[in-house]
């Protein structure tokens, strides 16, 4: 989902680069694709798409921004493995699989919160603070969520 996204970003990145009024724009995504617009095309056709582009002079920039730095989605792991860090790995593995929006530690902590609350009536705030009860109801939750989305 998350690649899918990104391809249209750069595509109208793209498009604004290349300074293609509408019309061009679109006789371009049919000439490629068959599709008029991006929000109908598979993964495979957008690559077309953003390589008729760079044929044409588009070039991809890296981001200048310092917050776009790749930084760690959650604390290291101190001594052996725990509940937690499972946790955390499960997060951060569906994060990348695009099943989760936000793989950042303060979205964990939020799932945990609205989790626990269910449970229990009372929220914990951070994961590392759940207890080994709650961690293993909180792994299963977020093991039936992952097996959804993977049918």
């Amino acid at each position: 989902m998350q690649q899918r996204t990104r391809l249209i970003q750069l595509i109208h990145v793209g498009k604004r680069e290349l300074q293609l009024d509408d019309d061009t724009y679109r006789a371009l995504l049919k000439r490629e694709t068959g599709n008029d617009s991006c929000k109908a095309m598979r993964l495979d056709e957008l690559d077309k798409v953003l390589s008729a582009m760079e044929r044409q002079g588009f070039k991809r920039k890296k981001s200048t921004n310092p917050k776009q730095t790749k930084k760690r989605l959650s604390p290291k792991t101190q001594g052996k493995p725990d509940v937690i860090s499972k946790i955390r790995a499960l997060w951060i593995t569906m994060a990348k699989e695009g099943i989760i929006r936000d793989g950042s530690e303060t979205a964990l902590d939020t799932y945990v919160r609205r989790m626990t609350k269910k449970q229990s009536g009372k929220g914990v705030d951070h994961v590392a603070w759940c207890s080994d009860e709650e961690a293993i109801r909180i792994i299963e939750t977020l093991k039936q969520w992952r097996l959804r989305e993977q049918r």
